[in-house]
Parts: C-alpha cells; structure tokens; sequence
C-alpha cells in the first residue's frame, strides 16, 4: 500500500505511523495463516472423496461411514478456523486503509479524505433515523454563516476538513451536528468529554472507523433497509398463517412419507401424493393474498442481507471497544442490544433461504409453503426489534460523526478543547484556521470581553483582515459543537454567530450588492434574543455604496453595536472607523501592516496593536513607475483629504451598553 510521507514532526502523526507498521506486519502473517487454511481446506475436500471411494470399491460401509464423519468434521472445523483468519485479515487490511487515510494530508494536497460536499436529506420521511443523543438548546446557521466560514466549500471546506465518515447518515449527522451549534454548556461539555475519549484511545476510534468502513458500497441498501424497517409490520391475520402452518407440517411429513414408500416400496403413492401437491396448490390460490403479503415484506431484505451482516460486525466491535461512560455508553447500550438480543445472524440465514431462485421455490411451496415459513421468520426476527435495528443505525451515524471530530482532535497537530465560561467573553490564544496548513499559518490572538467588546482590525488589503475573522469564526463554530479548535488555548462562554464577511448581490431575489449588505447586517441590528450573546464578525460594511455614506453608516453601525453589549470583530479600511473606536473604553483597534521593499510587498500576517498607520499605496504606483504627474497629484490630494478628516469631530457614545 501507499504510504503517505508526513513532514509534520508531532505525536500524533508518529503515533500513527507506529501503529501504522505494526498493522502492516500483523497483516503479513495473516495472509499467511489465511492462505494456509485455504489449502488445509481444500485438502479436506479431496479427502472427502475417500468414503465414496470405499464405497464404489465394495469396502466395508462402516469403515466408509466413520472416514465420511471424520472427513465431515475435520471439513467443518478447516472452514471454521479458515473464516476467522479470513475476517481477521480483512479487518486488518481496513483498519490499514483508515490508518493510510489518517496519514494523508488534506491541507497540502487540497483534497480533502472524504467527501466536502453538504450531505442532502433522504427524499421520503420515511427513510429518516431516530436521534438517539438528544441536543437541546442549538441555533440553526445560516446560509450565510455557511459560506462566510466555508462549510461546503471547494474543495476542501470546514465539512470537508472534518469528515471521516464511511456511510451517508454518518456524514448526514456530521452536518446537522455543524450546521446546528449547541448552545447549552452542560451538553457541549459532554460532548467534548466524548471526543476527548475518542481522540485519546487511537486504537479504539480507528477499529470503530474500521468495522464500518466496508459501509462505503452501501449508501443505497442502507436507504432501503431504513425504508423497509419503517413499513415493516406483523401480519394482521394471524389465525390464517397458523393454520396453514400447521397444515403445511402434516402436508409436509405426508408428502416426504409418501416419497420414501415410492422409492422402497409401491408406485401407487404416487397418486396421493399427486393429489396432495394439486390440495397444496388449491390452499395456495385461496390464501394467495397471504402469501403474497408475505413475500413481499420480506423482499425488501433479501438485497439488504450483506448490509446487515456490516451492521452486525460493527455492533459487535462497538460492544467490544466503546467504555461505560461519557455519552458513548447509551451507544454502546444500543450496540449490545443488537449484537445480543436481536437475532441478525438467524435473521440472515433466513433471508438467504429467502432469496432462493423462483423455480426452487414453487417446488418448496407446494411441498410445505415454504414462502410462509421463510416469511414469518424473518418477520418473527424484524418486528420486535424494528425500533433497535432503526436505533442502532442512528447510533452508527452519531458514532462516526463522532469520530470524524475526534480524529480532527487527535491527528491534527495544534489543537486544544476550549474552556467555558459564564460571564461573556472569548479569549484565543494562537489561534490558527482549521482550513490553512499549519506549517504556513501565523497564529494570532483575541480578548474580547464585557469591557473590551469589540476590536476594529485596520490593514491593507491581503494582510490578513479577513482570514483572521473567519479563523475566529470556525473556531468558534467548533467549540460550539463539541469539538477541538486549532489554538495554543481557548476559553469562551456561549455565543451565538452572526457573520458578514462575503456579500454577493442576489438576482434571484432582484437584490443588489449593497441592498444584499444591508438586510444581512440587520440580522445584528434588530436581533432581539438577549438570553444568548452575539459574536458579530464583520468585513468592510456598506462597502457597496459611495464614501461619505459607508463612513456615515460604518460609525452608526459601530456606536449601535457597541451599545448593544455584544461581541463584534469589524475589519475595514476606514480611518474613521477606527478614529472613532479609539474614543470608546469599549473598542480596541488593531491592524495588519505591511513593508514595502525592492522586491514588492510584504506581510507578516500577525496583529499589531492600535490602528495601522502605513500608507504604501502611493508608494507601490511609484515602484511600477507611474507617471510622476500623476504621483505627485495623488499626494497633493492626500494632504488634503489628511486636513479635512483632523477637522472632524466624532460624537462620543456611551461606554457601557444601555
């Protein structure tokens, strides 16, 4: 197999890469006892042709009786150890593919390990699961926040980064867990209690990945398994299939008794038994409606049977590796609940008989209605368990969710689980964005609490104004979900985010760009639920419209928020702006800045503290040689511009929220 070479010189990726050859070593030995069992099997096989011998040969038939029970058993006990080696190497040779896939590196290759694009919900309602762990006190994101912090987008995305999942409802419950942050501390804590066990114990979240990752090529059967589970009911006619079941046991044994006297003892059973199969076939014509009701809530499951067998084995894992405490253990309930009690094993046997071809069957039904058998069993083994089997597939969705966050947790150099706080505050200390390789990013910081309430982030442009917004957005997007964040340390208490940070007109709603600004920045303006704190985070607002008015604007805007005792990060190019937060105990300015030298304009992408003061602009039309004319207009009306602002005065707005 490939092996993905890691420049990150961290525990986590050494730690996997152990892992990593010792999986590989144990794989070699067993192919090895794979292949050797296959030939012992075979072998046995061939002595199996021993009695046969004896008994063409005129041997003794006893001496060819016991050589046929010794072969049957020494065939039966080959293929019994040759499964287990079997299933011993594929479950190798999966957790192998989780552990290449553990390796890789989505933020230098720009692909993410799973797929980035936002899951859809399942077409009918009836195809959907129940919620085995409840999350009360969530708010729901809006498509803005979405695309503002790049959850869905190409080709990687904050959904992407994350995603680890194998089946479709483990990557449905990734997204409802991102797009509905939780907003109760109790509950995110337990959550993050359920990651940080995850995350801390590699091997077990790597054999969980494992056991379901044969789920990859059943997106479809398990749609139609959730399908079938909601419409499958006992038959509401019960009296009718016991007496045929009861009639097919004595039609049945007469049938075989009749048989047996045809071949030992007279030809003339063979016109009750004629008349016994034309009886059968009457019965089955009078009670078609039975029968037919009957195979058809047990076709449905028939082409799910190998989608089973993988909820089986992955309940059984489950069982084996997740611990009786943190929210892992209602899991594990469910998982022993169906690796325990409901019969799925049985259930498969049965579903295989089932599944015969059409030409076995009719011979079988008219002999003992073999439909009616086949279908109550299988029946006899969903419905009581209709609601486990349904539980224990939203327990595997909740489950791999789960460990898509721990594996961030885990694998990802750099992170950290946020601490929570009751008062209104968030504090990240080197902070980096989930989306930026770690190697390339510059860590920054942010304080912001009930004195401090807002920072006004100045800079030119590309300095890093608005990747130091988003990365305090996702951040906080992940601590409220329970997960870790990409920071040295991280302490907040619930808030709730409303961003604006990219604006695009709308023609489907004949809105344009700055018509599309306004009615997103209102979402922090009129919002009304004061139970919960607001984190705004803002970039260069009313920049669809002329000067004067955006500085206008910006300046109410900003006296508005600030009053309003919430959280904001406002990025912008205004000096006023920021003339203005430097009058207010409540704002902070900071900026981005830039040198500029003979070989163009560098960045160093870290926070400074105070408004930026550089002004490179002219200077970098001076370095592509534009005409001196025009340079020297360009600094004429700069001074001027520099002169009237000195004359403006700003009104002053209270320092604590009203």
């Amino acid at each position: 197999m490939n092996e993905i070479s890691i420049q990150m010189d961290n525990g986590p990726i050494e730690a996997l890469q152990t892992y990593q050859r010792q999986q590989q070593e144990a794989l070699i030995l067993l192919r090895r006892q794979d292949s050797r069992w296959s030939w012992i099997r075979l072998l046995t096989v061939l002595v199996g042709a021993i009695p046969v011998v004896m008994l063409i040969t005129g041997q003794q038939w006893l001496g060819a009786a016991l050589t046929g029970v010794v072969t049957a058993v020494a065939f039966v006990v080959t293929v019994s150890r040759h499964a287990h080696w079997q299933r011993q190497r594929i479950a190798t040779e999966s957790l192998l593919k989780i552990l290449s896939e553990s390796l890789q590196q989505p933020l230098v290759t720009g692909q993410p390990v799973r797929c980035w694009q936002c899951p859809t919900d399942p077409a009918s309602p009836d195809m959907r699961l129940p919620t085995i762990l409840p999350t009360p006190h969530t708010w729901a994101l809006t498509d803005q926040e979405r695309e503002d912090l790049d959850l869905y987008s190409p080709p990687l995305g904050l959904f992407g980064r994350l995603n680890r999942t194998s089946s479709r409802f483990g990557a449905r419950r990734l997204r409802d867990i991102l797009d509905a942050p939780l907003q109760d501390i109790a509950a995110i804590e337990q959550r993050q209690a359920t990651v940080n066990w995850l995350s801390q114990d590699m091997e077990s979240r790597l054999k969980l990945m494992a056991s379901v990752l044969p789920l990859r090529s059943h997106d479809e059967p398990l749609d139609r398994l959730v399908q079938a589970l909601h419409h499958t009911s006992a038959h509401n006619d019960p009296n009718q299939v016991r007496f045929l079941r009861i009639w097919s046991l004595l039609s049945g044994s007469a049938c075989l008794i009749m048989v047996g006297l045809i071949f030992t003892t007279s030809m003339a059973w063979i016109s009750p038994l004629l008349g016994l199969l034309i009886l059968n076939g009457l019965l089955w014509l009078i009670f078609k409606r039975v029968f037919c009701s009957l195979r058809q809530a047990v076709v449905p499951f028939i082409g799910v049977r190998g989608t089973i067998l993988q909820l089986l084995s992955h309940s059984d894992c489950a069982c084996e590796v997740l611990p009786n405490e943190t929210s892992l253990a209602k899991l594990r309930d469910v998982f022993v609940t169906v690796s325990y009690q409901v019969k799925l094993s049985s259930l498969c046997d049965w579903l295989d008989w089932a599944g015969l071809g059409a030409v076995v069957r009719n011979q079988l039904n008219l002999l003992f209605f073999f439909d009616l058998h086949a279908g109550e069993a299988v029946l006899k083994r969903l419905v009581p368990y209709r609601d486990t089997l349904l539980q224990s597939l939203a327990a595997l969705a909740e489950l791999e969710a789960l460990n898509s966050l721990a594996c961030f947790a885990g694998e990802q150099a750099g992170t950290t689980l946020p601490l929570w706080q009751t008062d209104t505050s968030l504090d990240i200390q080197a902070g980096n964005h989930p989306l930026i390789d770690p190697n390339e990013a510059v860590a920054n910081d942010i304080q912001l609490d009930a004195a401090t309430r807002a920072w006004i982030i100045t800079g030119p442009n590309a300095a890093g104004k608005s990747t130091f917004v988003r990365m305090v957005g996702a951040n906080v997007l992940l601590a409220h979900i329970g997960s870790a964040v990409l920071a040295q340390s991280m302490s907040l208490s619930v808030l709730r985010l409303i961003t604006d940070v990219r604006v695009r007109d709308d023609l489907t709603k004949h809105e344009s760009y700055f018509l599309s600004e306004v009615r997103r920045l209102r979402r922090l303006v009129m919002d009304q639920d004061n139970d919960v704190p607001l984190l705004g985070l803002i970039d260069e607002p009313f920049r669809g419209t002329n000067s004067p008015e955006r500085t206008a604007a910006g300046v109410a805007l900003l006296e508005h928020l600030l009053a309003s005792g919430h959280l904001f990060l406002l990025a912008t190019h205004e000096d006023q702006l920021a003339r203005t937060a430097a009058q207010s105990q409540a704002a902070q300015n900071v900026h981005f800045q830039e040198r500029l030298n003979v070989q163009g304009v560098e960045f160093d992408y870290r926070l400074h503290p105070g408004p930026a003061s550089t002004r490179t602009a002219i200077r970098i039309l001076e370095q592509e040689q534009y005409p001196s004319t025009l340079l020297q207009r360009a600094r004429e009306l700069m001074q001027a511009n520099d002169s009237d602002d000195s004359d403006k005065e700003v009104r002053p707005w209270p320092s604590k929220p009203n």
